[in-house]
């Protein structure tokens, strides 16, 4: 009678031993699933912010929206950075460059839109751009600016158009330049392959009240693989 009874808990003791593995190892399971998610998802994710545009240079097409009109326009904004990035992207290799530079640092970001959108097309582009420069007639911003006062360092975003300053962010700084007095500003940008002309010249003129730093530039169709040196340029500041 006691052999049986021995028996009986020993089979017990094993089925609750087996049982107790079984779900151990499904929440063993589904943390390594979770893990493997999370993992994919933050992977997914850094894959698909930055996407070639295949518009380079003289010539270069955008969707006729400054790059928005397939995506929100970039809004991204905290109570607690010193930081903030503000650009202007007509056909989004500049937008590439903020998003690269968004993985480094902590730093807010502030895409700037017009009340009139560029052309599509290139040359249309030039025509307005030329006739802005030359009435000084630059375009209208519309974008609602938040309190710079939190912000230590700016990030200034921009194209190199007929080897100076784009045009909006000429606008952007007549209008908000003041409100930038005391900050340290960090220029990048992206060109056709003629370099920064004096576009840095032209921020120090517009901020003469600021600390303009050592600039990053790079080719436009060198942007997405400017990495390491746009990592190098972060890290001297």
């Amino acid at each position: 009678m006691k052999k049986f009874f021995a028996i009986v808990f020993s089979s017990m003791l094993l089925l609750t031993g087996c049982a107790g593995s079984q779900e151990e190892n499904e929440i063993n399971q589904e943390n390594n699933n979770q893990s493997n998610q999370s993992s994919a998802e933050l992977e997914e994710s850094s894959s698909e912010d930055i996407v070639a545009t295949d518009q380079y240079g003289r010539g270069a097409q955008s969707d006729g929206q400054d790059t928005n009109s397939t995506e929100e326009v970039v809004r991204e904004l905290s109570e607690d950075s010193d930081a903030i990035i503000i650009y202007f992207s007509r056909s989004g290799n500049t937008e590439n460059l903020v998003k690269m530079m968004q993985d480094q640092t902590n730093a807010d970001a502030l895409e700037l839109t017009l009340d009139e959108p560029y052309p599509a097309d290139y040359d249309e582009t030039v025509e307005r751009a030329d006739e802005e420069r030359e009435s000084e007639n630059f375009p209208e911003i519309n974008t609602e600016m938040p309190d710079f006062s939190q912000y230590d360092h700016i990030y200034l975003g921009y194209q190199t158009w007929s080897m100076t300053l784009s045009n909006p962010m000429i606008s952007f700084l007549e209008v908000n330049g003041e409100a930038l007095d005391g900050k340290t500003i960090y220029p990048f940008s992206t060109n056709a392959g003629y370099g920064e002309g004096d576009s840095i010249e032209r921020i120090q003129e517009m901020l003469p009240n600021s600390t303009v730093e050592e600039s990053f530039s790079v080719e436009d169709e060198d942007a997405t693989s400017s990495q390491d040196e746009l990592e190098d340029w972060l890290a001297g500041q």
